[in-house]
């Protein structure tokens, strides 16, 4: 069976034949006529159209659910099959999609079947008789950019989720600094930077949860990556990951401990705590990119240097040597336990000697200073 939402006009499709079952649904459905559109779809079709492609719903709406009704005029033509199919890959993607098709087929006087969920609508009536979808679709409301801003709604989805921290941080560019930029060959994918030197900034993502389900909502770690730059084109690269566990943004080692599981935000208070605590955080982070020295002291001998783990590890301990840190050897001797917090990702990590690891920084730091 198709995953498609399909949609036509029956007055004009089988004026003489009333759908009385399912089968006789998904048959009609599957089986067009090269007739074009009736009048009646031509505008089912127009008023969908008009609310997907309106830039003040676009947060209830992803690009690609954007970009195929900004096409999807051009499927009215005469010689067009009269049955408009929708993927439902789209509806998962937005439940106000589900309700603007389903109250357009009502209004316009068409029919659709929903071949994924196997429910078949009209204007009369859905079938079979499910009281709790006309529940349901009551229920959902379009989302504003004034209502996300101030924290009065969720986003519509995950990849919502991942837009809204964007907006966000350029929302608070003023204060926090992140935008995008083209500064050298390390600002690849998706991201935003800040500059706070001539030689150093700083790349963030948000990352939303890999234990939850598609269609709930939550942010796994905050992950950071710290550029020191040494020639045009080579720079120390130290990416450190914060989690949110439950809603809480694990900083401070002590405190809230550096593991954890996020939960299902399923409240704006729970996303506007969230962002608080980064935005606090960011403002300290910013404080520790004064200068190399103070950057160093952070992330080599306070705090930081807990949420560095794996690979990065031999990249904060480069960083140390570039500086000529003191305790440099130090460093080295207590850093194992570091590098196997990553070993879950890179087993190799795990067979790490002391020795390994002096011979792993000095080959990365001798790679960005020669």
């Amino acid at each position: 069976m198709s995953s498609l939402f399909y949609i036509w006009d029956a007055r004009q499709h089988h004026p003489d034949v009333e759908i009385n079952d399912l089968e006789q649904a998904e048959y009609y459905a599957t089986h067009p006529q090269n007739k074009g559109y009736s009048d009646n779809l031509e505008q089912c079709l127009r008023a969908i159209i008009k609310i997907v492609t309106d830039p003040e719903l676009s947060e209830n709406f992803d690009q690609d659910i954007i970009d195929f009704f900004d096409n999807a005029e051009g499927y009215i033509v005469p010689t067009q099959e009269n049955v408009l199919d929708i993927d439902r890959y789209f509806f998962e993607k937005s439940q106000y999609l589900y309700k603007v098709v389903v109250e357009a087929i009502i209004k316009y006087d068409v029919v659709g079947f929903d071949a994924g969920a196997y429910i078949f609508f009209s204007k009369d009536k859905i079938f079979p008789k499910q009281n709790s979808i006309q529940r349901w679709l009551s229920t959902v409301q379009p989302i504003t950019k004034d209502q996300l801003s101030q924290f009065k709604v969720l986003p519509a989805s995950q990849d919502k989720l991942v837009q809204f921290y964007h907006q966000w941080l350029k929302e608070n560019e003023n204060i926090l600094g992140f935008w995008d930029k083209e500064k050298n060959q390390n600002n690849q994918g998706f991201g935003l930077y800040r500059d706070f030197s001539q030689n150093i900034y700083e790349k963030i993502l948000i990352v939303t949860a890999s234990n939850l389900s598609k269609y709930e909502l939550g942010y796994s770690h905050v992950s950071l990556s710290s550029y020191i730059q040494v020639s045009e084109d080579k720079a120390f690269t130290i990416l450190r990951q914060h989690p949110i566990k439950d809603f809480t943004l694990q900083y401070i080692p002590e405190l809230h401990g550096v593991e954890g599981k996020p939960l299902a935000i399923t409240h704006p208070k729970q996303l506007e705590s969230i962002f608080k605590q980064i935005y606090g955080f960011l403002i300290y982070d910013a404080e520790q990119h004064k200068d190399l020295e103070t950057l160093n002291q952070w992330i080599n001998h306070g705090d930081e240097k807990k949420y560095i783990r794996g690979n990065a590890v031999v990249n904060r301990l480069a960083f140390a040597k570039y500086l000529n840190d003191p305790l440099y050897d130090q460093l080295i001797q207590e850093a194992l336990s570091y590098v196997e917090r990553g070993a879950k990702a890179l087993p190799h990590l795990a067979n790490w000697t002391i020795e390994k690891l002096y011979e792993e920084v000095e080959k990365r730091y001798n790679s960005i200073i020669a």
